[in-house]
């Protein structure tokens, strides 16, 4: 589309400043996150330029972006750059793309960001939530529920600054699915 030859053309040029930010502090590369423009995505990270982990005045990155709305291939070209910090965490809650994916719903993305080997599954926010503690808020979010649980290094007993784990607040909200399937976890 004509898109994408203007971004060629664009980027093709020696002059072209491919992290500039706008007033808000997003560059192009977390706007083509957003908009799922995933060739405009490959073509910015192909650029030794690039600053794959520039976040935003709240401490938000492409990946996040990425995550947050679900656009899951450009969540997997992201996690391809050998500089990615998947474990980026913003400035208002500390929360990872991890949680993220987790809290919204977007399971593909979760398998995705979990198979990345710098992944920390349990990371926690400022209020001591973790990605399963978040997935297991919502019993829709099942699919999730069992890809965390699969993680080799996922603690299920972290308690966060309110004294819950992921099994009482899955208990809490009469998530039964989630129950089972924390209550079947060896640890």
């Amino acid at each position: 589309n004509g898109h994408t030859k203007c971004e060629e053309l664009l980027l093709k040029h020696p002059k072209i400043n491919v992290n500039h930010v706008n007033n808000s502090g997003e560059t192009a590369l977390m706007y083509a996150s957003e908009y799922d423009r995933a060739q405009c995505v490959e073509m910015l990270l192909k650029n030794p330029n690039i600053n794959v982990n520039h976040a935003d005045e709240k401490g938000i990155t492409a990946l996040i972006i990425a995550s947050i709305w679900g656009k899951t291939e450009c969540v997997e070209l992201l996690l391809k750059h050998p500089k990615i910090n998947v474990n980026h965490a913003n400035n208002k809650y500390g929360w990872t793309a991890l949680m993220y994916a987790s809290n919204k719903g977007h399971p593909e993305c979760v398998e995705l960001l979990l198979k990345h080997p710098q992944i920390n599954v349990n990371h926690a926010d400022d209020d001591g939530y973790t990605a399963l503690i978040h997935a297991s808020k919502d019993d829709d979010y099942t699919d999730i529920v069992k890809a965390l649980l699969k993680h080799p290094k996922i603690n299920v007993n972290l308690v966060n600054k309110y004294g819950n784990t992921a099994l009482i607040i899955a208990s809490d909200n009469g998530h039964t699915q989630c129950v089972e399937l924390l209550l079947k976890h060896p640890n």
